[in-house]
């Protein structure tokens, strides 16, 4: 579970605990990935479970094959744009830096994710969830001490 260690590797540097892997989680992100795999390009989740704040979500398509972990590090990678002292993405665009304030938003405690390679050699869908849920504009992902 490579995915797992790039996501508790950027916790980690932020001070936020472990991630803890969740079968439940993985069994709703393949749900979503099967669904979907049909038509990949631009796909957005919209499952209910989402507006209610149950789960939180990163979603990434490649027009590759693509991994797990490549698609957490990717997701990673957007910490440069992330500053916490105004809790905003610098460029004031919330989705340049989301996918990373979910990856160390320090009150979700489990994940869950799925890849599938989509119709038509499209390339790869993957998805993670999140328990419980983040990225709560007034709320900061993690504290600084």
């Amino acid at each position: 579970m490579d995915y797992l260690v790039v996501h508790n590797a950027a916790r980690a540097e932020v001070g936020v605990t472990p991630l803890k892997w969740d079968k439940k989680l993985e069994s709703h992100a393949h749900e979503f990935v099967n669904e979907h795999i049909a038509n990949c390009r631009g796909i957005m989740s919209t499952p209910a479970e989402f507006y209610s704040g149950i789960y939180g979500q990163n979603l990434g398509y490649s027009p590759f094959r693509g991994t797990i972990a490549s698609a957490a590090a990717y997701w990673v990678a957007q910490k440069r744009k992330y500053e916490h002292k105004s809790n905003k993405c610098i460029d004031g665009n919330p989705d340049t830096c989301h996918c990373y304030v979910q990856i160390v938003w320090g009150a979700s405690t489990y994940l869950g994710c799925a890849r599938g390679e989509c119709h038509n050699n499209e390339g790869t869908l993957v998805t993670c969830y999140y328990y419980p849920s983040a990225n709560f504009p007034a709320q900061r992902p993690y504290s600084v001490h």
